[in-house]
């Protein structure tokens, strides 16, 4: 099955990442690695999770979707988390217009899902990837500031916009095969992973 192996590669490439962040928490008492540590557990968690009762249960997908959403829901605040972390204060006071596009953006993707999904958690996700999204653009537009977590930005719009796209991509697509642009798009998350490491290290040296 597709979906499993790719849930295995994606799974294996988080333990490798989980273990790297993890040492470097341990070795520098470091709450900015903790924090990376927390996003990959998170979602490593809730592929263990997807790939065994995909095993168990002949290819199914769980019934009780809640248990993925609070991991995602929680990979998604340690990352936010994690930005506010290794980012300075945001001391700019003037109103801007373009960051708060991202809420335009995560609601309007959110009814455009409902089709499929449940209301609450597309809300849910609406919020807190809006609110991802609008801490990221807002340093991006002042890069004389922040120019030192731009990686961890750039890797962080890559991530959701991958995101983004395996979701829509499943709306259209159910076929457990290579041929699903879903799992092209998460071939694309998985990629990204390991570049976290990398953005939070150069943000961490800075």
């Amino acid at each position: 099955m597709v979906f499993v192996n790719e849930n295995l590669i994606q799974s294996a490439v988080l333990i490798a990442c989980s273990l790297v962040s993890i040492s470097k928490a341990i070795k520098y008492k470091s709450r900015t690695w903790s924090l990376l540590s927390f996003f990959y557990g998170c979602w490593l968690i809730d592929d263990v999770y997807w790939m065994l009762y995909a095993l168990f249960f002949d290819g199914k997908t769980p019934t009780l979707s809640v248990l993925s959403d609070l991991n995602w829901y929680a990979s998604y605040v340690f990352l936010y988390f994690l930005i506010r972390q290794v980012a300075p204060p945001y001391t700019r006071r003037e109103t801007r217009v373009i960051p708060w596009l991202a809420f335009v953006f995560t609601f309007s993707m959110a009814a455009f899902y409902m089709q499929w999904g449940e209301v609450l958690s597309n809300l849910i996700y609406a919020n807190l990837i809006g609110l991802l999204l609008f801490s990221v653009i807002r340093r991006l537009m002042d890069l004389d500031d922040y120019r030192d977590i731009l990686l961890l930005c750039a890797v962080s719009l890559f991530f959701v916009a991958f995101e983004y796209g395996l979701w829509t991509a499943s709306c259209f697509w159910r076929e457990d095969s290579l041929f699903n642009p879903y799992y092209w798009f998460d071939a694309l998350l998985t990629l990204s992973f390991p570049f976290f490491i990398a953005a939070t290290a150069k943000a961490v040296r800075s």
